[in-house]
């Protein structure tokens, strides 16, 4: 069952890599390499470094000491052949995109996608001349006709989240690579909600996964960041689109992020604890008419989200009984939970994807994604779960 896989965890040689104790000045933190360019003692050496590489550092846009050792962290967390940091989590979502893609190319993509990432196929990708076909989440479940005659023949990519934002629907990651194979294509993953603690999808069939840095994996809304993990040679050809595009993460932000991954394991079990008891405690409320949580046993998701996934996350959403004004009463009632445009940090915030996150569709589009007014979603943090729920408590109250 997936609370037995969560207290299993992964090995503290995962969870520690990229910490090793500087051999120059013993420090136990990563030093901050905050430097642009790196110098060399001759003209030799600078030529070696170019021509003859061997690991060297030259300038910071094409590898720094801080962000590699939080590219060794995630790389040894996912499993993978090697990672790639960059700026932001749509700075590595579309260098992957440029990399993998060319005019003519088709993606196909689960339309429940992060509106950052929907957009940029969309406003970007589209007009840049790939072909973009999208399918609904669960429609490789039973004999899977509808997402295999969408990857047809000559595929190139294939693109989900699992769990998606912001509806919770969970997608067989196993299943939908098998669909992809057959059509020739790469499959690339968002984990974001998930974390490699709770999903490994390299380990599932995937050629790439994604996250953004800036969640779960920093873990305390102070900075940004996105990540690339995926084969060494998948990895080295992305690696030299990122330093063409210059997406490239700051090496004060490495270090924070560093800095957050040391508690990423705790603070996962104690969000996915949480979100738990507040999916149970709200789907029993009659002003709540549905809860979006893949670990509730009435979620149709609920068993292939135990099948690959080692908890069920600290994401969820929920529709309150009423509208957009109801939702606001309920949103503003509330003491102790923030109204946050991210998630994943130690605080338990939310936000109202009708008028954010997908603020650009019509009602009715909405409706159809899974997204009414009155949806609130919840990023649960690490508090004391009796504080959460009163607050909860205090919030619907308003209805």
């Amino acid at each position: 069952m997936a609370d037995d896989n969560l207290k299993r965890g992964l090995s503290t040689r995962a969870v520690h890599a990229g910490e090793e104790i500087d051999p120059t000045t013993g420090a136990v933190s990563v030093p901050i390499y905050q430097t642009a360019p790196f110098g060399f003692p001759t003209a030799q050496a600078l030529e070696d470094a170019f021509l003859r590489p061997k690991g060297e550092y030259i300038y910071s846009r094409m590898g720094n000491p801080t962000v590699r050792a939080l590219e060794e962290k995630v790389t040894a967390l996912e499993g993978g052949g090697n990672s790639l940091a960059a700026a932001s989590g749509m700075a590595a979502i579309s260098t992957v995109m440029f990399t993998l893609l060319r005019p003519g190319a088709r993606l196909v993509a689960y339309r429940d996608l992060y509106g950052g990432s929907s957009g940029f196929f969309s406003r970007i990708l589209e007009p840049w001349g790939v072909e973009v076909i999208w399918v609904e989440v669960g429609s490789e479940q039973g004999d899977g006709a509808v997402l295999r005659e969408a990857l047809g023949e000559g595929a190139d990519l294939l693109y989900l989240e699992s769990p998606t934002n912001p509806t919770l629907k969970v997608v067989d990651i196993a299943r939908a690579v098998g669909f992809a194979r057959e059509s020739g294509a790469k499959v690339v993953v968002d984990s974001t909600f998930a974390t490699p603690i709770l999903q490994r999808p390299l380990e599932l069939g995937a050629d790439i996964a994604v996250h953004s840095l800036t969640k779960y994996l920093g873990g305390h809304g102070d900075t940004t960041g996105g990540v690339i993990t995926g084969s060494t040679d998948l990895i080295a050809e992305i690696r030299t689109r990122l330093i063409d595009l210059g997406g490239i993460m700051d090496p004060m932000a490495a270090f924070l992020l560093l800095r957050g991954m040391k508690t990423l394991k705790v603070r996962v079990e104690r969000a996915c604890e949480n979100a738990l008891e507040i999916a149970r405690f709200l789907e029993a409320r009659p002003d709540v008419r549905r809860v979006n949580y893949p670990g509730l046993e009435s979620s149709p998701f609920h068993e292939t989200a135990g099948g690959q996934m080692a908890a069920f996350g600290g994401m969820l959403s929920f529709e309150v009984d009423g509208d957009l004004a109801a939702a606001h009463r309920v949103v503003d009632s509330l003491k102790l939970i923030k109204i946050v445009p991210s998630l994943g940090s130690v605080e338990t915030t939310l936000l109202l994807p009708a008028v954010s996150s997908h603020y650009k569709f019509s009602r009715e589009e909405r409706e159809a994604m899974g997204v009414p007014d009155g949806l609130i979603r919840l990023s649960v943090g690490i508090e004391e779960i009796e504080d959460i729920l009163a607050d909860l408590e205090t919030g619907l109250a308003a209805l």
